[in-house]
């Protein structure tokens, strides 16, 4: 990774400066580009109409496709009503990347997930997102930097191109540990049903969860 992504005024390195500016522009409404455990990603707010809108601009992606809410075992309940199968799923897979599809509390609000009942939720376990998500008091969404339909991107030198459209960007291309998105899982249907297959695979969930099923009908990004 080139030192002279560091010249840029938005990007900041993986340190405490890094973090807790990343905190603040979330706090108050901006986006921010975050490497996750999965690859590089947009970051803002899921409550404030503003920044939702402007990351489905930057992506041109269709409201259809709702994000991912970045949480926490400590938040999720806050956030979606976690059943049996996800509180398996919780307790003996997160924090690796695996998104859960539970029906949503009114704290989301109905615009964000395009009036579906349901949203998908995650967390991750390296120390930025961690940190933000417990430090930024508002749910906050996360989804793969990159136009809507293109390769998912993960080198810093990679996701420069968006500097512009965002309000700050923390470079450190070490993070991601799996280098695609999370495997998602529908939990609320019976036998519950993998909506997505990436970075986790079906033997290693269904050895939790043995009535698992894959159904890949169910896109999402």
């Amino acid at each position: 990774m080139s030192s002279d992504l560091f010249r840029h005024p938005k990007v900041f390195a993986s340190d405490e400066e890094g973090i807790a500016k990343a905190v603040e522009v979330l706090s108050v409404g901006g986006v921010a580009i975050l490497p996750a455990d999965t690859v590089y990603g947009f970051f803002a707010s899921a409550v404030q109409r503003e920044p939702v809108e402007r990351v489905y601009r930057i992506k041109q992606r269709e409201k259809r496709k709702p994000f991912v809410i970045y949480t926490n075992e400590k938040k999720v309940r806050d956030i979606v009503e976690v059943n049996e199968t996800a509180e398996r799923l919780i307790e003996l897979v997160w924090p690796k990347a695996l998104s859960l599809i539970l029906p949503k509390r009114d704290i989301i609000p109905d615009w964000f997930t395009n009036f579906q009942r349901t949203l998908a939720v995650m967390t991750a376990q390296n120390r930025i997102i961690s940190r933000v998500i417990a430090e930024v008091d508002e749910p906050i969404f996360g989804t793969t930097c990159n136009m809507s339909g293109e390769p998912e991107l993960k080198k810093a030198e990679e996701v420069i191109r968006f500097i512009d459209q965002v309000d700050m960007m923390i470079a450190d291309d070490n993070i991601p540990i799996y280098n695609k998105p999370s495997t998602m899982v529908d939990c609320t249907v019976a036998p519950p049903k993998i909506a997505r297959l990436s970075s986790l695979s079906y033997d290693e969930l269904k050895e939790i969860i043995p009535d698992l099923e894959i159904d890949l009908g169910r896109r999402f990004a």
